[in-house]
C-alpha cells in the first residue's frame, strides 16, 4: 500500500488494489480480535469483512478491467458488481454485530449465523470462485487483445494480475474444502480460519516480494508506455537528434534485412533493441517519433512482406498458408488474417490464388 500511494499517479487501478490490501488487513484484524476477544476490535471489523469475499471477487474483476480499460468505462460497467457486498453487509454483517454488541437487538441474527455459519461459509466461497472464473476469462480476454496491439508486452507483466487471481483461488478453494469436510466428516476440530489467515499471510508475504523487488509486476510498466509514447513525440525533434536516427534506422533495416529477428514470434522491443545496440526507450522513440509507427505494425509489415514473398515461391507450395504464417513470425490466426485483409484486401487464399 504504500509502494502504491508513493507512486507519481494515482490511478483506478491503483485505489482498486490499496483498497483490496486494505480489506486483507481487516481481515487479518478480525482474526486477531477474535482469538484474543477484542470486543471492541472484534465486532466492528466482522460488520465489514463477513462479507468480504462478495467484495474481493468484484474488485479483483474491477482491477483487471481498469488495467486494460478507461477508468470512466469501468465505473460505469462495473459499480453494480459491488451491489451485493453492501446490501450482505447492511442487512446481515451489521445486525450481527450490533446484536452482539448491544445485547436485545436483532437478536435472531445471532442464532441464524452461529447455527448456519458454515453453509453461509461455503455459499461466499463458492460465489467468489465464481467472480474469480469471470476474472479469469476477462484476464484471457484482454491480454489476448492487448498482445494483439502491443507486441512488446512480455510475460512478466501479467505475473502480478495472474498472481493475484491464482493465489485468492488456492485460499478459497482450500477454505471450502476445509468447510466441506468439517460438516461431513467432523474434520479440523482447531478454528479452521486460523489456518486460512496463515495461508492470506504468507501470500501477502510472497506478494509483497514480488510487488516491492518487482516494480513492471506491482504497477505494470507496459501500461505507461503509451503515455510516454505521446510526451515523446511532443518533444521537438533537434537536427542532431534526426542524424542519429537515420543512423539508428539504417542499422535496424539491415538487422532486420540480414538476420530477420521478426521471423520469432517471442519478438519483444527488449529483443531488438539488444540486436540493435541500443535501449528500448531509444528504439521506441525511434519508431513512433522518425519513423512514424507502432512497434506491433513496423515488425508485422515485415512479416507480411515475407509471407507474400514465400507464397510466391513454389517451395511453399504444399504448406498451409497458416503454416506459412506461422513461420513468419505470427502468432495469432485470426490477428494474421485481420491484418492481411487489411493490407491487400484479399484473404490470404484468395491471394495465393491471384498469384498462381
Amino acid at each position: 500500500m504504500y509502494v502504491l500511494f508513493k507512486s507519481k499517479e494515482l490511478n483506478l487501478s491503483k485505489y482498486i488494489l490499496i483498497i483490496f490490501f486494505g480489506i486483507i488487513i481487516l481481515v487479518l484484524l478480525e482474526s486477531y480480535a477474535y482469538i484474543h476477544e477484542i470486543v471492541w476490535l472484534k465486532y466492528p471489523s466482522f460488520a465489514l469483512v463477513y462479507g468480504s469475499k462478495l467484495l474481493i471477487g468484484p474488485l479483483l474483476i474491477i482491477y483487471i478491467q481498469s488495467l486494460f480499460l478507461e477508468d470512466n468505462n469501468v465505473i460505469k460497467k462495473t459499480r453494480l458488481l459491488l451491489a451485493p457486498y453492501f446490501l450482505f453487509t447492511f442487512f446481515i454483517s451489521v445486525p450481527y454485530a450490533i446484536s452482539r454488541l448491544f445485547k436485545g437487538y436483532f437478536s435472531s441474527y445471532i442464532y441464524i449465523i452461529d447455527n448456519y455459519s458454515q453453509y453461509l461459509r461455503i455459499s461466499l466461497d463458492i460465489l467468489l470462485l465464481i467472480y474469480l472464473y469471470q476474472g479469469f476469462r476477462n484476464f484471457k480476454k484482454y491480454r489476448k487483445i492487448l498482445k494483439c496491439n502491443y507486441s512488446n508486452v512480455e510475460e512478466k507483466n501479467f505475473i502480478w494480475v495472474r498472481y493475484l487471481l491464482v493465489s485468492v483461488s488456492i485460499v478459497i478453494s482450500i477454505d471450502l474444502l476445509i468447510v466441506i469436510s468439517q460438516l461431513l466428516f467432523n474434520a479440523f476440530p482447531i478454528r479452521s480460519q486460523n489456518i486460512i489467515m496463515s495461508l492470506v499471510t504468507l501470500c501477502i508475504i510472497i506478494g509483497a516480494y514480488y510487488g516491492v523487488n518487482q516494480s513492471k509486476v506491482l504497477v505494470p510498466y507496459f501500461l505507461l508506455e503509451k503515455d510516454t509514447i505521446k510526451e515523446s513525440i511532443s518533444k521537438v525533434i533537434s537536427d542532431e537528434e534526426k542524424d542519429a536516427f537515420k543512423n539508428l534506422e539504417s542499422s535496424l533495416h539491415i538487422i532486420m534485412q540480414e538476420q530477420k529477428p521478426y521471423l520469432d514470434e517471442e519478438l519483444t522491443l527488449s529483443k531488438l533493441a539488444f540486436l540493435l545496440e541500443t535501449t528500448d526507450k531509444k528504439l521506441s522513440k525511434l519508431l513512433n517519433q522518425h519513423i512514424d509507427s507502432s512497434f506491433y505494425n513496423y515488425i508485422n509489415n515485415f512479416r507480411l512482406a515475407e509471407f507474400q514473398k514465400r507464397l510466391q515461391s513454389d517451395s511453399f507450395n504444399n504448406i498451409t498458408i497458416e503454416g506459412i504464417a506461422y513461420d513468419c513470425g505470427f502468432k495469432s490466426k485470426a490477428s494474421f488474417y485481420r491484418l492481411f485483409k487489411k493490407s491487400t484486401g484479399l484473404s490470404p487464399l484468395d491471394y495465393r490464388k491471384s498469384i498462381k
